[in-house]
């Protein structure tokens, strides 16, 4: 996501990054710093920020300022001399920022979908006082882009589509074989391994159906899901007179991020027009029975209160698992069916809430790992 950004801003004279943050990656980071005139850079991890500091100016970037840690990342989320901030930070290490940022009364570019899942009641109160959120998502951006001049109250349902991950193909036995390095060849997209894992096992499909709820205020019966293998059609609306939209683009994620943070404008793309796509198009119902990570997130939502983030932070913890070979591919729906059974849904009134809740399931999604590598 940060390289697609990068390219992005480069590609629009329009766009000025102010500031950018990044993990441990210290060189890489000042080196986009000086490639987008950036003034300020951010590091989670102070080792690095540290390094940093100590070698920007041989890289002439004497007058950079290194922020560091989570307090420095936070700072920059929250800049005075932002106009928007693109959230792409995974997991429930998001949630802070992106309120954060709200806070600040910023516009958001999302593309961190486990801070909404996490947050979403906290962050409804900031949307209903005017702030806008701009998904970055392929499917949210999608559904946002085919809404644009229509009323919420028009819509019958939404399809999410998804590319069915890397194993659409495998049988329930051939599932309980996969190892990590099959889970992280996926078909279509480019993406990290913890959002590559999750969508081999549909659960990213699962956070999205959540994301979708927060971000458009439909129930979860109207959110339906779809296989699409081509990853041309994004998403769909369909409207109570059975008419449908949809947004149709390559499988790129510069497109959404573009579209996002030069709302309400639409400008050239950094590849420019590709033309309509001429190939076969092809839709099938998601097969619940060998992934049936994707029921999880209807559950978890209809649940409510702290359910969504319990599920998403197990989800967290059993995907290092699998990665790192203590749990097979198909305990992961286990395991986090397991804690799901086990959460008793708090009501969603502060951090601090989201935070003790996000501890219990961290600690249960282990122990349940545990109890599987000793047998």
């Amino acid at each position: 996501m940060g390289m697609q950004a990068v390219d992005v801003i480069k590609h629009d004279p329009g766009l000025k990054a102010v500031g950018l943050a990044a993990g441990r990656n210290w060189r890489k980071a000042l080196e986009q710093a000086r490639s987008l005139g950036a003034t300020k850079v951010a590091l989670w991890d102070v080792q690095a920020a540290a390094e940093a500091e100590r070698s920007k100016g041989y890289l002439g970037l004497e007058n950079l300022e290194v922020l560091s840690g989570q307090e420095g990342v936070e700072r920059l989320a929250a800049l005075s001399s932002a106009h928007t901030v693109l959230h792409a930070v995974p997991g429930f290490l998001g949630v802070k920022l992106l309120l954060r940022s709200l806070e600040g009364g910023k516009r958001v570019a999302l593309a961190g979908k486990e801070a909404l899942v996490c947050a979403g009641e906290l962050v409804r109160d900031y949307v209903q006082k005017g702030n806008l959120i701009l998904p970055v998502d392929s499917e949210h951006s999608a559904i946002f882009q085919c809404i644009q001049g229509e009323s919420l109250n028009e819509v019958d349902y939404i399809t999410l589509t998804a590319s069915g991950g890397a194993f659409r193909d495998l049988s329930k036995d051939e599932l309980s074989r996969v190892v990590p390095s099959q889970a992280l060849a996926h078909p279509t997209w480019r993406m990290g391994p913890k959002v590559t894992v999750d969508s081999a096992t549909l659960f990213n499909k699962a956070l999205e159906v959540m994301e979708a709820h927060c971000l458009f205020g439909l129930p979860y019966d109207k959110i339906r899901v779809v296989i699409h293998r081509e990853s041309i059609v994004h998403s769909m609306v369909t409207f109570k007179d059975g008419s449908t939209k949809a947004q149709l683009a390559p499988p790129d994620m510069r497109l959404p991020i573009a579209y996002a943070l030069n709302y309400p404008k639409r400008k050239p793309g950094v590849f420019g027009n590709t033309g309509f796509f001429t190939g076969t198009l092809a839709f099938e119902q998601p097969d619940l029975e060998r992934f049936p990570c994707l029921g999880l997130g209807y559950e978890a939502g209809r649940m409510g209160g702290t359910a969504p983030c319990v599920l998403s932070v197990a989800d967290e913890i059993v995907v290092e698992a699998f990665l790192s070979g203590e749990v097979k591919f198909t305990e992961i729906y286990t395991i986090l069916k397991a804690v799901l059974d086990s959460c008793l849904p708090k009501p969603v009134t502060s951090v601090d809430v989201l935070e003790q809740e996000a501890r219990w399931a961290a600690w249960e999604t282990r122990r349940l790992i545990n109890t599987l590598t000793r047998r």
